[in-house]
């Protein structure tokens, strides 16, 4: 008996020997099964890469041209000093060396490390847009420091520098919010994009194609030999409608100012120069922005990176007075020869509305209230239209809306109405409201390219325009929607092209804009920032001065160009804007050596 039972003991332990053999065996066989099924392709990759590389070549951008073919942006070649840090065998040491040859801190040369790519074999750029010095250095060292290499990558280039720099963009690496956006769908951390302007709107079609070197490396992944090439394809160019030498005098007119101008062709929308300053320069951009250049840009108080023209949201002052016209002749509520008396003032629901002329402008028709911009006429005028009206026609004439230019972040404007105010404020709309909107203050913002689109407008006989800068893409002519009519008479628009004829031509407030031989029409205009009694009080605090608007069209015949101006806190539109369209516009049709004759006195707004 004894010995059965102990048989019994032995077979016992000999089930759970079986049991956790094969236990054992079968962890093995799942394990080996994941290892050579679920991550087969994984380890087949690492194989392949000890003996071959993939290695991309960045594909250059797409250059930016002019309208006549000249560069405005370009690519130059630039040396990237870079790391494969999987065969580091000292790391240590590597780092310390290699700051000692570029002069470098070793905590950014570890902090460039640290920021390991999504693609492990991928190296590291640990200095981008190296001197010649430092690569002459790193070569002469080549032993020294076996894994850092250079690689040549083509850099962006802006030729102009600060100039048109809102309009042409800057580029950078990708953003991981960017990463995770569609239109950036493919790319890896550290790849270069547009990030602002024409840069960022026509960024896929600009990047081009990335070739790729297959090479044959060793077992620390150094080059022995190379495979294949593909070369990269670069990026179609961009022919752009801007005229390089109307920017050039665009820039030089603000004197330094703060402000914005837009030109543009009122027959096609296409934009002929633009500006926005202060700017900054997009070259320091190219190589990767330094972190107190960026907190220096973003905490400036001139907000140098905004692009006034597109995203500046200002009262038009009265250059609101031209939509104002064509709503009254339109609605027939005035005709051309209304005439108003204006004594300097207007006392109307308990409140007292002064002119610009204190001493009052008399009896005017339309011609001459736009010609004097006279407030009195149009207050009344707002008077009779009331705001649902004056809404209206504001927004036929594109305000409240963006202009549908082929840039990123543009804003709308406002135009301010009873359904707008109680929705926002639950405040109901009061009549002494729509007085201040007939002259262009109040709640009522625009942006100068909208105006622009205004002034373009009486212009070309009521087409509404979508403005461009693209022309072309690779030679092939990119496409924008048709104009739109605003639903102007002939009488209407003839009857305002006299008024903003005699801005300029007639002694009126514009004449500061006026050059020899050539018939302008304009617009003159204030926007308050602050109340005028604060203002009164604070004479010589330029953030308390009003902007000043010009906005204007020439030859008033066959017009050729349509023009906004803004300077920030300039003062009148009178004594600040209109000398700049002056000469914008003597560029324009003389050149760069254009006649400057003497002008006349006479009017202020």
């Amino acid at each position: 008996m004894r010995i059965y039972e102990d048989l019994r003991v032995v077979q016992s332990r000999l089930s759970v020997l079986q049991a956790a053999i094969a236990a054992v065996l079968a962890l093995l066989a799942a394990f080996f099964w994941h290892l050579q099924v679920v991550r087969g392709k994984y380890f087949k990759e690492l194989a392949e890469n000890n003996r071959s590389r993939s290695v991309a070549i960045a594909a250059p951008r797409g250059p930016l041209l002019d309208r006549k073919g000249r560069i405005l942006v370009e690519n130059r070649a630039s040396f990237n000093i870079v790391i494969a840090p999987e065969h580091l065998e000292d790391v240590d040491l590597t780092v310390t060396r290699l700051a000692r040859v570029l002069r470098m801190g070793e905590a950014q040369i570890r902090e460039n490390l640290a920021r390991r790519r999504e693609d492990p074999y991928r190296p590291v750029v640990v200095k981008e847009d190296a001197p010649p010095e430092d690569v002459a250095a790193l070569e002469a060292r080549r032993l020294e420091l076996p894994d850092v290499s250079v690689d040549v990558v083509p850099l962006r280039s802006y030729p102009l520098a600060a100039a048109a720099a809102h309009s042409l963009g800057r580029v950078g690496e990708v953003t991981e919010r960017q990463l995770k956006q569609r239109e950036f769908e493919g790319l890896l951390p550290g790849d270069l994009v547009g990030q602002a302007g024409l840069e960022l709107q026509y960024n896929r079609s600009l990047m081009g194609k990335d070739g790729e070197r297959r090479l044959i490396v060793n077992s620390r992944g150094r080059e022995v030999a190379e495979l294949t090439r593909e070369p990269p394809r670069p990026g179609p160019s961009l022919t752009l409608t801007i005229d390089q030498d109307l920017q050039a005098a665009m820039e030089r007119a603000f004197h330094g100012r703060s402000g914005s101008a837009v030109a543009l062709d009122p027959e096609t929308g296409e934009i002929l120069a633009m500006t926005s300053t202060p700017a900054y320069d997009p070259n320091r951009f190219s190589a990767g922005v330094e972190r107190a250049l960026w907190t220096e840009l973003t905490t400036d108080p001139e907000t140098p990176l905004m692009n006034r023209v597109i995203q500046g949201q200002y009262a038009p002052g009265s250059v609101f007075k031209i939509v104002m016209a064509a709503a009254g002749l339109e609605e027939g509520v005035i005709t051309p020869e209304t005439s108003v008396y204006c004594p300097g003032y207007l006392s109307i629901y308990g409140n007292l509305f002064r002119c610009n002329k204190p001493a009052g402008h008399g009896v005017v028709s339309l011609r001459q209230a736009l010609a004097m911009s006279c407030n009195v006429y149009f207050y009344q005028l707002g008077v009779r239209l009331e705001i649902n009206r004056i809404a209206k026609w504001a927004r036929l004439f594109g305000l409240g809306a963006p202009a549908g230019i082929d840039l990123p972040h543009e804003a709308t404007g406002l135009v301010p109405s009873p359904e707008w105010k109680l929705k926002t404020q639950r405040t109901p709309w009061y009549a002494g409201e729509t007085v201040s909107v007939a002259i262009g203050q109040g709640q009522l913002t625009v942006t100068p390219l909208q105006l622009a689109r205004v002034a373009a407008v009486i212009a070309n006989g009521g087409r509404l325009l979508q403005p461009h800068l693209v022309r072309a893409i690779g030679g092939q002519t990119v496409p924008y929607e048709p104009a739109t009519l605003v639903g102007l008479k002939a009488s209407t628009i003839a009857a305002i092209r006299g008024g903003m004829q005699g801005v300029v031509q007639e002694h009126g407030t514009g004449w500061r804009a006026r050059i020899a031989e050539i018939d302008i029409a304009g617009k003159t205009g204030s926007a308050q920032v602050v109340a005028k009694a604060r203002l009164a009080n604070n004479p010589d605090v330029i953030a308390m001065r009003p902007h000043g608007w010009f906005v204007a069209f020439a030859p008033v015949d066959h017009p050729r160009i349509a023009l906004a101006v803004l300077v920030e806190h300039g003062g009148s539109g009178a004594e600040a804007a209109a000398p700049v369209a002056r000469e914008i516009l003597e560029h324009f049709f003389y050149g760069a050596n254009g006649p400057r004759p003497a002008i006349g006195t006479l009017g202020a707004d």
